[in-house]
């Protein structure tokens, strides 16, 4: 089968699209699936990088990729959800094989239904940053309808989805990007915009009930004098000592009496928070943002643009 692989860290000329063996049999638990579209995420590229080594060290040679869309083509042993022929997504097992490839294994628990409605370049594009954004209002945040929210971040992968996803809870939503991604925003269910060249949201006090870093590029020390004061959320997506560190003083404080806390997100790979994420595809709530669609041949040059962090919504890379 045809599959980008690397054989070694290093920048985006490391990827060779070429032929490799087949992922295998299905397990116990697991699904093989033929690949449509793969979804590009900066943790892809982060690896690729070497970025990520301590934490995810990679054995070479390497199929990246998370993010997946296709079709069943079998299931192994104890899966009782899917069967072959089935439209899914959701996210495979990297460690035997990502999503670049005309075939990758997934265990069943990080799949769902892709509905009719959704196309396999939607479906693609929605786990990882559907998952983060979801999990990290819903979850971390503890966002519900009536609230306020700042969304730091509000066009990128993460962003976009989690405006969406907010404006479908009935948080009242402020937007946080560039200039020229405001209308974007604000056509996403973002009550107010904000262009962080002109003005610093963070310099609002006491504004939000909670906020989202889906960037990672400002600190709860940033964030924390625009938190409500009766009890704000920051949630991050940074990885790190830092945001763990705020989360563990910020939930220490709160025994004596302070009410602001900090989070930082990781995803969870819920079955069925795809499945959620999907029905919200379904009826048109949330829909991610394509900017580009590219073949497996130029996988490169998709890495290429998502390193840049210029990207409106979510980059897929089409497999057949």
């Amino acid at each position: 089968m045809r599959a980008a692989v690397i054989d070694g860290y290093g920048g985006s000329d490391r990827l060779q699209v070429r032929e490799v063996g087949e992922p295998g049999e299905p397990g116990p638990g697991q699904v093989l699936l033929r690949v449509r579209t793969a979804g590009i995420n900066p943790v892809d590229w982060k690896v690729r990088r070497g970025s990520l080594r301590f934490v995810m060290p990679a054995k070479f040679p390497l199929i990246l990729g998370h993010d997946v869309a296709g079709e069943v083509e079998a299931v192994g042993p104890e899966v009782t959800r899917f069967q072959p022929g089935d439209r899914v997504y959701g996210l495979t097992e990297p460690r035997q094989g990502g999503s670049y490839a005309e075939r990758a294994l997934a265990r069943d628990s990080a799949l769902a239904l892709l509905p009719e409605s959704v196309s396999f370049e939607e479906g693609a594009a929605l786990p990882v940053a559907g998952l983060t954004a979801l999990q990290a209002l819903r979850d971390k945040g503890e966002l519900v309808a009536g609230e306020t929210v700042a969304i730091n971040g509000a066009s990128g992968g993460v962003g976009h989805l989690a405006v969406q996803i907010a404006a479908t809870v009935g948080a009242d939503v402020t937007g946080v990007s560039s200039g020229r991604n405001l209308d974007f925003v604000r056509s996403l269910g973002a009550h107010e915009v904000i262009d962080y060249e002109e003005e610093d949201f963070a310099g609002r006090d006491g504004a939000w009930d909670v906020i989202f870093d889906a960037v990672g590029t400002r600190s709860y020390q940033d964030c924390e004098p625009s938190l409500s004061s009766g009890g704000g959320i920051y949630v991050t997506t940074e990885v790190g000592p830092r945001p763990f560190l705020n989360a563990a003083f910020t939930g220490l404080s709160g025994l004596f009496g302070q009410k602001k806390r900090a989070r930082w997100v990781t995803v969870a790979q819920k079955g069925e928070d795809l499945a959620f994420l999907a029905r919200l595809a379904d009826q048109g709530r949330v829909r991610p943002e394509l900017q580009e669609v590219f073949p497996l041949e130029r996988i490169r040059a998709a890495h290429d643009l998502s390193e840049t962090g210029r990207v409106r919504g979510k980059l897929v890379v089409k497999i057949d």
